[in-house]
C-alpha cells in the first residue's frame, strides 16, 4: 500500500472509484502553484494535510511546496522596519545584515545586533503582500463559488469553505501580532522546561509587520551532514522532540503545527530549540482527551478503545453500524501490529480516513493537522534514531499523563467541583421536591411500581434499601452543602444551613415513615 500507482482510490457519492493520474501530473500542478504566487502556495500547503480531500500522490508531492521566494530589497525593508517600529533603524539596531538569510512567501528573516549587543532575527513581511493576497481572494472567491452552484456534487467537499479557511490563515499569518502570542505561550509553558529552547520575544520591536525574536545559536535540524549534529546523540534529541510536541498538543492544546526539520534546532543532546510559530494548530480538551485515549488503545492494541476513541473524535454525519465500525477497525490495528506502523503512518492514516468515511464520519480539521505534525516529527525522529518508534517513545509520557489527570491534584478537585455542585444541586432543589411529594401526598398520588416478586419479605427489603441509600445522599448533600456554607459563608450562615437541613431531615424522615406504614 506504500507504492501509489497512476491511479488513487478516491471517495465519491457512488463509492470508491478509480480515477486515473498521469505519473507527472502532481509534479506540474506544485510548480503551478508555486509560480502563482503566495496565496496559491499556502493553498496547496493546506491542501497537502488533507488526504481525505485529495489524492495521496498530491498529498505527497504537496509536501514539497517551499514558500522561497525572492527577498524584497534592503530599502523597502529598512522603510517597512522603521515606519512598523516608529523609530529609525539605527537607534534600534548596532547590527542589521542587508542579505536575508531567509525568504518565504509572507516574509524574510534578517539576522541583527541590538544597541545592548543582543544577537536577535528579525521576521519582515514583503510590502505589499497583504494587497496581492486580497486580491488573489478577490479573483478566486467569484469562481469557487461558480464551481460549486454549477457542479452539485462539489458540495461535498465544502470548496468555499475550505478556501475561507485558506484565507483566514492567511489573515492571521499576515498579523506578526497574532505569531507573537501565540509564540508567548509556548515560551511561558517551556521556560521552566531546560530540555526545551523557545526563542524570548522582543516585544518593544515588534509591530503587525515586524518581529523581533532572540537569535538561537544551535544546528539545524535539516543539516544532517553538520558534524555539530553528528556527534550529538540522536535518541535522546529524538525523545526531546516527541514528548516536547505531546505536551504541547495534549496539555498546552496549542502547538507547533509545522515541526520540520527547518523549524527545529539541536542546543545540545539535552536540549532542543523550536523556531517560527507561525503555523500553530489548536486543539479542544475533549478532542485532546479522545486522541490520548487512541494512543493509548494503539499502545496496548486494544481495539475496542481505539474503535470508542475514533468514534468520538469524528463527526458523525449519518448512521452508524458500530460492529461493522469496529470490524474495520481491527483491520487497522491488524496493519498496525504486523507492520509496527504508528497512528501517524499515512497507511494507517489513509486506512483511518476510508473506514470513517464508510461509516458515515469525518475526521475534523485538527485532527488532520495533528496527525501531519506526528508524521512530520516522526520522519525526522527515524533520521536521528533508527530505532525511533512513535508509541514506544510516547509511552512514558502517555503513562505519567493518565496519573496526573486521574490521580493528581488538580484531577482531584474537579472530581470534588463536579461532586460538590451536584450535592448543592441536590440540598438547593429539595425544599421543591419535598413540597411536591407532599403534595403528591394530600392528593393521594403517590404510587409505586414493584417488578420484584410481590412478597412482604423482598418489598420490606427493597424499602429498607431505599431508606438507606436515599438517607446516605441526603447526608452527603449535607454535609457538602455545610462544606461551601463554612467556605464561602460566616458562623451565622452555617447555623441557619444546619439547622434548616436538620428540619429538612426530620421531615424526610417522617414523610418516608409515613408512606412505609
Amino acid at each position: 500500500m506504500r507504492e501509489v500507482a497512476t491511479a488513487e482510490r478516491k471517495p465519491s457519492l457512488g463509492g470508491n472509484v478509480e480515477v486515473p493520474i498521469p505519473p507527472d501530473m502532481p509534479r506540474k500542478v506544485r510548480r503551478m502553484l508555486e509560480e502563482m504566487g503566495p496565496t496559491f502556495i499556502k493553498i496547496g500547503q493546506l491542501l497537502g494535510t488533507r488526504p481525505d480531500l485529495i489524492p495521496k500522490p498530491f498529498v505527497d508531492e504537496f509536501k514539497n511546496l517551499y514558500d522561497k521566494t525572492t527577498p524584497s530589497p534592503f530599502p523597502e525593508v529598512k522603510r517597512l522596519v522603521e515606519r512598523e517600529i516608529g523609530r529609525p533603524m539605527e537607534e534600534v539596531f548596532l547590527e542589521f545584515a542587508e542579505r536575508p538569510v531567509a525568504s518565504g512567501s509572507v516574509g524574510q528573516v534578517h539576522f541583527a545586533t541590538l544597541r545592548n549587543g543582543e544577537r536577535v532575527a528579525v521576521k519582515v513581511q514583503h510590502p505589499e503582500i497583504e494587497e496581492r493576497i486580497y486580491t488573489d481572494y478577490q479573483i478566486m472567491e467569484p469562481i469557487v463559488r461558480f464551481i460549486e452552484n454549477l457542479f452539485a456534487a462539489s458540495r461535498v467537499w465544502q470548496p468555499r469553505e475550505h478556501l475561507k479557511e485558506v484565507f483566514e490563515m492567511l489573515h492571521k499569518e499576515l498579523d506578526y501580532r497574532y505569531e507573537a502570542r501565540n509564540h508567548q505561550l509556548v515560551y511561558d509553558s517551556f521556560k521552566d522546561i531546560p530540555e526545551v529552547k523557545i526563542p524570548k520575544i522582543h516585544w518593544e520591536y515588534c509591530a503587525k509587520r515586524v518581529l523581533v525574536l532572540e537569535r538561537i545559536e544551535a544546528a539545524k535540524l535539516s543539516d544532517f551532514e553538520n558534524p555539530v549534529l553528528k556527534a550529538m546523540d540522536g535518541k535522546s534529541i529524538a525523545r526531546i522532540i516527541t514528548h516536547a510536541m505531546a505536551k504541547q498538543i495534549f496539555e498546552d492544546r496549542l502547538f507547533h503545527a509545522d515541526p520540520s526539520p527547518g523549524n527545529l534546532m539541536a542546543v545540545s543532546s539535552d536540549c532542543v530549540a523550536f523556531l517560527d510559530f507561525g503555523a500553530v494548530g489548536k486543539v479542544p480538551r475533549r478532542r485532546a482527551e479522545r486522541i490520548i485515549e487512541l494512543l493509548v488503545g494503539f499502545l496496548r492494541s486494544d481495539v475496542e478503545l481505539v474503535s470508542r476513541s475514533l468514534f468520538e473524535i469524528c463527526n458523525v454525519r449519518g448512521e452508524v453500524d458500530l460492529k461493522a465500525f469496529q470490524r474495520d477497525v481491527e483491520r487497522i490495528m491488524d496493519y498496525h501490529e504486523r507492520e509496527r506502523a504508528s497512528p501517524a503512518d499515512p497507511v494507517v492514516l489513509e486506512m483511518t480516513i476510508e473506514v470513517a468515511k464508510r461509516h458515515n464520519m469525518l475526521l475534523p480539521p485538527d485532527f488532520m493537522l495533528i496527525t501531519r505534525a506526528l508524521f512530520q516529527f516522526e520522519g525526522l525522529c527515524k533520521k536521528l534514531d533508527p530505532q525511533y518508534e512513535l508509541v514506544e517513545v510516547l509511552k512514558p509520557y502517555l503513562i505519567a499523563y493518565v496519573r496526573r489527570e486521574t490521580l493528581g491534584w488538580h484531577a482531584q478537585k474537579e472530581v470534588a467541583l463536579d461532586f460538590a455542585m451536584t450535592g448543592l444541586d441536590l440540598v438547593k432543589n429539595f425544599p421543591n421536591r419535598m413540597n411536591n411529594i407532599i403534595r403528591k401526598i394530600e392528593q393521594n398520588d403517590i404510587r409505586v411500581k414493584v417488578d420484584a416478586l410481590n412478597t412482604p419479605e423482598v418489598q420490606e427489603r427493597e424499602e429498607r434499601r431505599a431508606f438507606k441509600g436515599t438517607f446516605t445522599l441526603l447526608l452527603a448533600a449535607l454535609i457538602i452543602g455545610a462544606g461551601l456554607v463554612l467556605g464561602f459563608g460566616d458562623g451565622g450562615d452555617f447555623v441557619a444551613y444546619m439547622f434548616l437541613g436538620f428540619m429538612a431531615t426530620l421531615l424526610w424522615a417522617f414523610v418516608m415513615l409515613t408512606l412505609s406504614d
